[in-house]
């Protein structure tokens, strides 16, 4: 691979490719197997010669939890270790990953878990919305959105996860791993740690109260939870996670609408904004880390709106994190005016569907009549291009296509393929 310039990935090769650019190296890549993820280890597989020879283990796990008790295992020294697995392995996951996560990543080292969601229910028996699973564990979530993002933020989940010393959940979808695309390149870097240069593990100089959970370390380390969330959003806004994409100030002081969106559906976002002849015309909050949310980021994007639309896929997690945040911003200040908050529900009805995922062509589908009925003079809407747009979506919807049905089936390889 070359160490500068623009190079074609795959999403799962992007991890990879991600892993060795990290700053200082990556010293344990490891998970268990499951679309969409499943291709980060034919990815590892095919340099696993370049692997082997810089002393970076890479390897399958025995299951989801075993992967993550290697990663608890790292962060007794100062080692980064990243671990991949589909949706329903982070529930098999869970109770190591709350022990690691309150326990908390080493300040030298880092902790990263890449979980693959599937929105739309194409490989998974278990439609699961992962950040939901997340936050019950209080792990934090990152969500890339673009083919670079995907790639560089595995070295961001990794600073992320030092300066605030949490386990960091890096979540991708389906479509971002079946997908891929031209991203610029840095050169490979391998830790001076390796299996060929190893390191003595000195036990006496372990940090035990951290990272032996027994009362009464246990309830210590969770009422350090809050400076250890404010340090993760400290680190954020000096790498630019999260930022409001805003044209140029309101001349009446606030927006009629603003978006809030994260991941693969801020692309879409995009898309569907350039398709209805509005995009940059309207303040986006895009938000990276999404769980737990940036409060004063929330606040000041609210400030600027009167209306705010929440797109993402699945269920309202965004949303109901923003609803409590508006909710204390009214209780501390009551002169504050919070915007209405929209997301799963449309002034014309319903809003983001909750189940599957989202495209281009649902989000057009539901903000036209929105920037039809818009009246501020500072946003140009072609109305003829909104409505021109949403009769072609009519249109096509109504061709039938008469196509041979799929015979419902587990994916080739899949040990419960035979067995169901």
């Amino acid at each position: 691979m070359r160490d500068n310039g623009i190079e074609v990935f795959t999403g799962n090769e992007l991890l990879v490719k991600g892993c060795l650019e990290v700053e200082g190296g990556t010293h344990l890549l490891t998970g268990y197997p499951g679309s969409p993820v499943a291709n980060f280890f034919d990815a590892a597989e095919a340099i696993g010669e370049l692997l082997r020879e810089h002393g970076v283990r890479a390897t399958i796990a025995n299951n989801e939890a075993h992967a993550v008790a290697m990663i608890n295992g790292s962060q007794m020294t100062g080692l980064r270790a990243i671990a991949a697995f589909k949706s329903v392995g982070a529930h098999v996951a869970s109770d190591a990953l709350a022990l690691g996560n309150m326990a908390g990543a080493h300040p030298k080292g880092g902790a990263v878990v890449v979980i693959g969601d599937d929105p739309w229910s194409e490989s998974t028996q278990v439609p699961t919305d992962s950040r939901f699973i997340c936050k019950h564990l209080m792990m934090p979530v990152l969500e890339p959105a673009t083919a670079q993002e995907q790639k560089d933020w595995i070295d961001l989940a990794f600073k992320l996860s030092r300066e605030a010393e949490l386990y960091i959940a890096y979540l991708v979808t389906t479509n971002q791993m079946d997908g891929g695309g031209s991203v610029d390149v840095r050169p490979n870097i391998f830790p001076e740690v390796n299996t060929h240069q190893r390191t003595q593990l000195d036990t006496s100089q372990l940090r035990v109260q951290d990272m032996v959970l027994l009362p009464p370390h246990t309830w210590r380390k969770e009422q350090d939870l809050g400076s250890r969330f404010q340090r993760l959003w400290q680190s954020a806004r000096r790498h630019g996670v999260n930022r409001i994409l805003s044209p140029a100030p309101h001349p009446r002081g606030r927006h009629e609408i603003g978006f809030v969106s994260s991941g693969q559906a801020y692309t879409y976002l995009q898309h569907a904004l350039e398709e209805l002849g509005v995009a940059a015309q309207l303040p986006v909050l895009k938000l990276g880390i999404t769980y737990p949310l940036d409060a004063e980021l929330v606040a000041d994007f609210a400030a600027q709106v009167k209306n705010i639309i929440v797109i993402e896929e699945r269920r309202g997690f965004l949303e109901e994190q923003i609803a409590a945040l508006l909710t204390a911003c009214a209780q501390q200040d009551t002169s504050f005016l919070a915007p209405a908050l929209w997301g799963k529900k449309f002034p014309h009805g319903d809003g983001m569907p909750v189940i599957r995922g989202i495209n281009p062509s649902i989000i057009i589908e539901k903000l036209g009549p929105v920037l039809l009925d818009l009246t501020d003079p500072s946003v140009r809407v072609d109305r003829a291009k909104v409505e021109a747009e949403l009769d072609l979506l009519r249109r096509t919807a109504a061709i039938d296509f008469n196509i041979c049905p799929r015979t419902p089936s587990f994916c080739p390889g899949c040990p419960h393929r035979d067995s169901a």
